[in-house]
């Protein structure tokens, strides 16, 4: 019986959550040794303590590729790549995909993790969706409440001074990094988005690491800010956002190659949490995470 983009979309759930690594796992069983593999014989990655951000960034690539249906498909089995990840040698690296025959199990599981897979048709990478431009001369909105005193530590150095100056502070390094086109792609809550650095107390070198990061939303007649992060905070959904990771700032590897092993699974899942619920962004109102999924010990045979 042929695989359909509707029944895997099903089976993939709500797209617009930031919890999308729990997603995947309900979509799937992914045996440890394959995404061991994956991350063997990948060009060598930093993806953080249990793999977590190579977990998310197939959570994100996967749902790509179904929605843009990149996938192909033989019977009972579907094929995708493993986002845009490579060989050393450049060669695409192939995901397989099965119905699971295990009864009230995830509806499939990872069966072959392959540069060389055996499959009537291969797939293509999926399109990393473009964020939409940021329209030039707009105001930019900051909640500042919560920037300025929710996450007071981290911008210490602009404690003591006016709240209407901390607030020009920020929106001057915003415009001064847009100004000089600084701003990254950023994956963020089912859509792409930016991330501006915030460089706020030196601009001698702008190749280290800055202050602060501010994730933006781009509307029409604004820029709204939620939050400010620290440099570290946003990796994970910047990695999923460029098709290799040297294509990030070399700041951003530096600062991610210190923090990888005390990264925890909650932060690279969602760095803006806290922020999204105290703003009352749509985050605020999304749905509790589902009960954990028992999973078999092994893949279930067909």
């Amino acid at each position: 019986m042929a695989i359909t983009r509707e029944e895997l979309l099903v089976a993939w759930g709500e797209p617009y959550t930031n919890r999308v690594v729990e997603r995947l796992h309900r979509f799937s069983f992914i045996p440890n040794e394959l995404l061991e593999k994956l991350a063997e014989i990948a060009l060598p990655e930093n993806w953080g303590n249990h793999l977590h951000v190579l977990k998310k960034y197939l959570a994100v690539q996967i749902a790509w590729s179904i929605e843009q249906e990149q996938f192909t498909q033989r019977e009972s089995q579907f094929y995708v790549t493993a986002g845009h990840l490579q060989t050393r040698y450049g060669t695409p690296i192939y995901l397989a995909f099965a119905r699971n025959r295990n009864q009230n199990r995830e509806p499939f599981y990872l069966v072959a993790v392959e540069s060389n897979m055996s499959a009537p048709t291969l797939p293509v990478p999926p399109e990393i969706p473009s964020p939409t431009d940021i329209p030039v001369g707009v105001e930019i909105v900051m909640m500042h409440d919560h920037i300025l005193d929710d996450n007071a530590d981290r911008v210490p150095f602009l404690q003591n001074t006016p709240r209407v100056a901390q607030m020009c502070a920020i929106s001057g390094a915003i415009q001064w990094s847009l100004n000089r086109r600084l701003h990254l792609p950023y994956w963020y809550f089912g859509r792409m988005s930016y991330v501006v650095p915030l460089y706020l107390s030196s601009r001698e070198d702008i190749t280290l690491a800055p202050d602060l990061i501010a994730p933006i939303q781009v509307n029409p007649q604004s820029l709204l800010v939620r939050t400010v992060l620290k440099p570290v905070m946003p990796f994970g959904n910047a990695r999923v956002a460029v098709q290799r990771h040297d294509q990030l700032p070399h700041w951003m590897l530096q600062a991610w190659r210190e923090h990888a092993a005390t990264a925890s699974e909650a932060e690279i899942e969602n760095p803006e949490e806290a922020s999204a619920a105290a703003a009352a962004s749509p985050s605020a109102s999304e749905p509790a995470p589902a009960t954990p999924v028992t999973r078999p010990s092994a893949p279930a045979r067909r």
